[in-house]
């Protein structure tokens, strides 16, 4: 723990409050609420909003619209904000941080590598900013924060900066669930039982493998067990592979079994893990894995990929398969349908890995971050 004494404002940028749909807009809710239950003496938080509604049209006009509200905000009017209420350092949590830094120190946070693994899957205008303003920002930061060691280990490699400069502060479950709250709901009275998974429809959630996979596993079994699909599509066309899973879903002969749920509020989250019989996550890159942790929540038998963070995060609390074999997804599926040996292991570990992860936990290791840099 820190043994600073002098009061520090932490200003924390919160614009994605109202742009996100998940990612940085659960991190940023998470964290502000966790931070106001530390109360510290002398560490406050300043929440910083744009003074001006954002606008929201369709079309090149609304995207060059909605480009510049950006650049405004993010290189004038939020440094000029933490400047004048005299705060002390500034934390964004979307991987820009402005350029001008007016002697307040700068904390990003980056959730993942995918803009240099995946270029393919952003618009020509994000690749170019990133690189010409997110990475510089970024190595002239104090901190940067990462929500695994496996993307710590990234951006060393990428962008070629001191590890020391690079923090390791997990994510936990976002506060609405509650733990071990299982019960039959009305909605579900009378559905088949399900593997569940959430997130939107990336292409790196490896979600057409899976379907295909499901399909083996429940031929192998001849159970009539379906696969909910919770989330929705991704705004980059280049990034969004629902097409490719609607017409994996038709080829494989799986419309009645096989559900696009779409984006779905917190309470009916719930209610999808608090009903399901099983978790499956196969994809084949990811940052830090929450909904892995959200299912233990509800102590639901998980299978994962093996591969980037989610060993690291999910720890003994899932089996786990190589997220590029159909053949070894499928195997996975059968060994939850049966619930055999090692996955109720698995199950009986999950409290021990989720005591690991808490929102409050992470609120304290970032403010005590602030306070040995200010």
């Amino acid at each position: 723990m820190s043994t600073h004494s002098k009061h520090i404002r932490i200003a924390i940028d919160c614009r994605d409050l109202f742009v996100a749909k998940t990612g940085s807009k659960t991190y940023l809710s998470e964290f502000i609420h966790a931070a106001a239950q530390l109360n510290q003496s002398d560490a406050e938080l300043v929440q910083l909003y744009p003074i001006f509604p954002l606008i929201r049209l369709n079309g090149k006009l609304g995207k060059l619209i909605k480009h510049l509200q950006f650049f405004f905000w993010k290189q004038i009017s939020l440094p000029l904000s933490v400047k004048l209420k005299n705060c002390d350092v500034l934390i964004c949590t979307d991987y820009f941080l402005p350029s001008i830094k007016f002697n307040i120190k700068h904390i990003v946070v980056f959730h993942d590598a995918f803009f240099w693994e995946y270029p393919e899957h952003y618009g020509t205008f994000w690749l170019k900013l990133f690189h010409s303003w997110a990475v510089p920002s970024a190595k002239n930061a104090e901190v940067i924060l990462t929500p695994s060691h496996y993307v710590k280990n990234r951006l060393i490699h990428f962008m070629e900066v001191k590890r020391e400069k690079i923090s390791v502060v997990f994510e936990a479950p976002k506060s609405f669930i509650n733990d071990h709250n299982k019960g039959a709901s009305t909605s579900f009275s009378n559905c088949s039982p399900y593997l569940l998974h959430v997130g939107a429809l990336n292409k790196h959630k490896n979600l057409p493998r899976l379907i295909k996979a499901f399909k083996l596993a429940i031929a192998s079994s001849g159970e009539s067990w379906n696969l909910m699909l919770v989330g929705g599509k991704v705004h980059s066309s280049k990034d969004d592979d629902s097409s490719l899973i609607i017409q994996t879903i038709h080829q494989e002969g799986l419309v009645d079994r096989v559900h696009l749920i779409g984006h779905v509020d917190d309470k009916e989250l719930e209610e999808y893990y608090k009903n399901a019989k099983g978790y499956i996550f196969p994809s084949y890159n990811e940052g830090f894995g929450l909904p892995m942790l959200e299912a233990m929540k509800f102590n639901l038998p998980i299978a994962a990929a093996n591969n980037t963070c989610l060993p690291e995060i999910g720890g003994n609390g899932a089996i786990y398969f190589d997220p590029f074999d159909v053949n070894e997804i499928a195997q996975a599926i059968l060994q939850i349908i049966y619930i055999e040996k090692i996955v109720e292991d698995s199950l009986a570990q999950q409290p021990t890995v989720l005591s690991s992860y808490s929102w409050k936990k992470a609120a304290l290791e970032i403010t005590d971050i602030c306070k040995a840099i200010s």
